[in-house]
């Protein structure tokens, strides 16, 4: 994920996270993240959009899933989308870490003859 308050396992913003995100295959229906895009499930307490413009470029241009799915900034809980893409923000925890957020349950549509096995 993008830089965020020193923490571990962060790269620098802009080509670095360009060259993360590259290596998500483009045939991916559900997209997991820990970080969220720019612009959808990122807003954080002090009205500062932490999410990723390097990601947000590459899940809508590129990978184009059906469901981007992902945490990290506790108080962007939700679902939203682009009209193309699913984008759910699946937080557990709210801003003070506490598990209060229920889960987020969503219905998968299997392609035709394709049969759940």
């Amino acid at each position: 994920q993008p830089e965020f308050c020193k923490w571990a396992f962060n790269v620098p913003r802009g080509e670095a996270c360009l060259l993360k995100w590259e290596m998500i295959p483009s045939d991916t229906d559900i997209l997991v993240t820990h970080t969220p895009p720019v612009g959808y499930g990122d807003l954080c307490c002090t009205d500062v959009r932490a999410g990723c413009v390097e990601l947000l470029s590459t899940v809508q241009n590129r990978v184009k899933p059906k469901y981007h799915v992902f945490g990290h900034i506790h108080e962007g809980y939700g679902i939203s989308s682009d009209g193309k893409i699913i984008y759910i923000n699946a937080s557990t925890c709210d801003l003070n870490y506490l598990p209060n957020n229920p889960p987020i349950v969503f219905d998968i549509t299997l392609p035709p003859g394709v049969q759940k096995s």
